[in-house]
C-alpha cells in the first residue's frame, strides 16, 4: 500500500473562523468553535493519521519511523535525517494572527539547545522554540486572503507615521529619518516595541486616524488602512501591534494567488482561508496582537530587517504541464504545485522520488498508484503517498494542492 487516506487533527485557536471549512469543505462544528488550522504531516504536536486496509489507523510519524528509506525516498530521508520535510496546513482566520517571526536554522538549533538547557517543558507558555528547525512558508489563497508580509519601503513608513503622528510618534519617527537602514528600523522598532506606554502611542494614532476619516480627504488606499487599523484596534485595544500596518506591507491576495515568507520575515495573517505550507517546524516568536508569550528580544533576534517592495510579494505560478504549475522558491523542504482537472474524464499521470500529500481544493479526484491501490477524494480531504509509489494517476474533475519534498 503506497497512498493512504489521512485523518488531520484540528487546532482551535481563537482568531480561526467557526464557518470558512464548514462551508468549503462540510466539516463538522456543532459547537461552533474556531476552526483555525487543519494540519497535514508528522510534527508532533498534531500529528495526522494514516487509514491502513484492515481499517485500523497508524500516526503518520510512526509509518515513515518504520520505514523511512521507503516511505521517504532514500534521499529525502538522509538529507531531512529521516523525518517528513515538510507540514501542510489548511489555515482560516477570522481575526488577526499575532505579529510574528520564524527562526532562521541556526537561530533555531540555538534555541532549542538553549531551553532544552533550562529544562523548559515543550508544553510550557513561555518555550519559544518547539523544535530545532526554520519555518520559511507559502500561502496560497483558497478565498480572498488579508495579510502583512514584510517591512514597508522606509519612505512609506515614514509618510504613513508623519500622516498619523502626533507628539510622543513624533520623537520616535525622528530618529529613524535620521537613520534609514536596517540598523535605523531595527532600533526605530525596538523603540516602539519597548515603549512604556503603548497603548499612549496607539491612542495618538487612532485619534489621529479617525479625524483623518472624518475628513474624507485621502486616498482609498489610505483610507483602507486607516479602517485596518481601527478594526485591530478594536480586537486589541492599545496593543503596539496595532502600529504594524504602517510598518509592514498590506497584502491582499485572490483565490489562486501565493505569497512566500522566508525565515526572518515580520508578518501577520489578518482574514480568509489559505494553504500554507512550510519547514516541518512550530516555531514562532511573537510581538503583538496576542494573548500568547511574546518575547520582544528574541522576535528583534530573530527577524530580518530589510524593506520588501509591494510588487515583490507575490509569487508567479511556473507551468510545469498542461495541468499543473507550481510555485518556485529558494527552500528545499518543501514544494507546491497546483493540478487542476478540467472535466470528469481528465487524467494526469504524476511521478515522484519523496513522499508527497494531496489536498483536494475543489471536486472529487480519483488517486490510483501502480500497486493497484485507488482512493477517492472529496473537496477539503488529503492523503499521502509514499515514495514507493513512483508513479501515480489522477482522474477526475477538480484542484488539487500537491505538496512534496523539491529533491
Amino acid at each position: 500500500m503506497t497512498v493512504y487516506h489521512l485523518e488531520n487533527p484540528i487546532i482551535n485557536n481563537d482568531w480561526g473562523c467557526p464557518k470558512s471549512m464548514v462551508e468549503l469543505y462540510g466539516y463538522q462544528n456543532p459547537e461552533n468553535r474556531p476552526l483555525a488550522e487543519l494540519w497535514m504531516g508528522a510534527h508532533p504536536k498534531a500529528v495526522s493519521f494514516v487509514n491502513l486496509k484492515n481499517k485500523q489507523q497508524m500516526p503518520l510519524n510512526e509509518l515513515i519511523s518504520d520505514d523511512p528509506i521507503a516511505v521517504l525516498g532514500l534521499q529525502c530521508a538522509n538529507k531531512f535525517t529521516n523525518e517528513l520535510s515538510f507540514l501542510f496546513k489548511v489555515l482560516s482566520a477570522d481575526s488577526p494572527l499575532s505579529i510574528q517571526s520564524h527562526p532562521n536554522k541556526a537561530q533555531a538549533i540555538a534555541g532549542w539547545e538553549k531551553e532544552n538547557s533550562k529544562q523548559i517543558p515543550l508544553s510550557a507558555p513561555h518555550r519559544n522554540y518547539k523544535d530545532k528547525n526554520h519555518k520559511p512558508e507559502l500561502v496560497y489563497a483558497i478565498t480572498e486572503f488579508h495579510a502583512l508580509n514584510g517591512f514597508r519601503e522606509y519612505d512609506q513608513i515614514i509618510q504613513l507615521f508623519n500622516l498619523i503622528k502626533g507628539p510622543k510618534l513624533t520623537l520616535i519617527v525622528k530618529k529613524l529619518t535620521q537613520s534609514l537602514d536596517s540598523n535605523g528600523l531595527k532600533s526605530f522598532y525596538y523603540e516602539l516595541m519597548t515603549h512604556p506606554t503603548p497603548s499612549e502611542l496607539v491612542n495618538e494614532a487612532i485619534n489621529n486616524i479617525k479625524q483623518r476619516l472624518n475628513t474624507n480627504t485621502d486616498p482609498e488606499s489610505l483610507q483602507v488602512l486607516w479602517q485596518l487599523a481601527l478594526d485591530i484596534n478594536s480586537e486589541y485595544p492599545g496593543d503596539i501591534g496595532v502600529l504594524s500596518p504602517f510598518l509592514i506591507n498590506h497584502i491582499i491576495l485572490q483565490p489562486g494567488e501565493a505569497m512566500f515568507l522566508n525565515a526572518g520575515t515580520l508578518h501577520a495573517y489578518l482574514k480568509g482561508t489559505s494553504l500554507e505550507i512550510m519547514a516541518n517546524s512550530d516555531n514562532v516568536l511573537r510581538g503583538g496582537l496576542t494573548h500568547k508569550h511574546v518575547d520582544i528580544k528574541e522576535l528583534l533576534h530573530t527577524t530580518v530587517f530589510e524593506p520588501k517592495k509591494q510588487n515583490d510579494l507575490t509569487l508567479n505560478a511556473i507551468k510545469v504541464s498542461k495541468c499543473e504549475q507550481t510555485y518556485h522558491t529558494d527552500v528545499d523542504d518543501f514544494k507546491l504545485s497546483i493540478i487542476t482537472l478540467k472535466s470528469n474524464t481528465s487524467q494526469v499521470a504524476c511521478t515522484t522520488t519523496s513522499a508527497e500529500i494531496l489536498f483536494i481544493i475543489e471536486g472529487v479526484v480519483i488517486i490510483t498508484t501502480d500497486d493497484n491501490t485507488s482512493i477517492t477524494l472529496n473537496a477539503g480531504q488529503s492523503c499521502f503517498i509514499s515514495a514507493q509509489s513512483k508513479v501515480y494517476h489522477l482522474l477526475g474533475k477538480g484542484k488539487v494542492a500537491r505538496a512534496s519534498t523539491p529533491v
